[in-house]
């Protein structure tokens, strides 16, 4: 508490001044600030008071509520107005047999056996089978007439080989016979390891070597 006559700050429970002696009254109480003032009040009148603060306001803007959440954007959907036609049994099934069958083993020939509007049905004499081309096995229809292999697009067996020529070997079937006659040909036609210079007439079960492709003929 400070003295009302010097001003001097003394001991809150003190009397009197210790510095010039006057009576101090017990009713007065001194403030942070230096100011004496009746002991009955909460607070000194002299200083300003601190700002109200409104505790009521804080608790509700620094409270978050549902509102103050950000509206999110529903997510969009795009839907896909292109109707797609479900494959038949049969397409499927062939798919999944070609799927099946690996990327470098994918046969890499052409078969030419559809008949034309107009065209005599022919007669079939045979086949030539081939598992070169697949695993599993290829065979190709012999029919009465010409067949023709070669790497041309003209070709009943289309065989994409370099070693293949574009009109590589003629095979012909007729009068319950079939002959192969190489085309001159690049690389040459073989049968049964023999390279054909002629025309010959083949039996059940030889071996026609065109390119890197065997063929085993199977006569009806």
């Amino acid at each position: 508490m400070n003295c009302p006559s010097c001003g001097k700050a003394n001991k809150p429970a003190a009397k009197f001044c210790k510095f010039c002696g006057s009576a101090i009254s017990a009713n007065y109480k001194t403030c942070a600030n230096g100011h004496n003032y009746d002991a009955t009040l909460a607070g000194c009148p002299y200083c300003p008071k601190p700002a109200a603060t409104n505790t009521t306001q804080d608790n509700v803007t620094s409270a978050k509520t549902v509102l103050d959440t950000p509206e999110i954007e529903p997510e969009k959907t795009t839907l896909n107005t292109k109707t797609t036609q479900p494959e038949t049994p049969a397409k499927s099934e062939s798919k999944v047999e070609q799927d099946k069958i690996p990327k470098e083993n994918k046969p890499p020939v052409t078969m030419t056996d559809e008949i034309k509007p107009g065209e005599k049905i022919k007669k079939l004499v045979g086949w030539l089978v081939t598992f070169d081309l697949k695993p599993e096995g290829t065979d190709f229809k012999l029919y009465e007439g010409k067949l023709k292999i070669g790497r041309d697009q003209s070709s009943e067996i289309v065989l994409d080989d370099p070693e293949v020529s574009d009109e590589h070997v003629l095979i012909l079937c007729g009068d319950n016979k079939i002959l192969l006659q190489d085309e001159l040909s690049a690389n040459g036609t073989f049968v049964n390891g023999n390279k054909i210079d002629s025309r010959i007439e083949l039996k059940d079960n030889d071996e026609i070597k065109v390119g890197k492709t065997s063929f085993k003929i199977k006569i009806i």
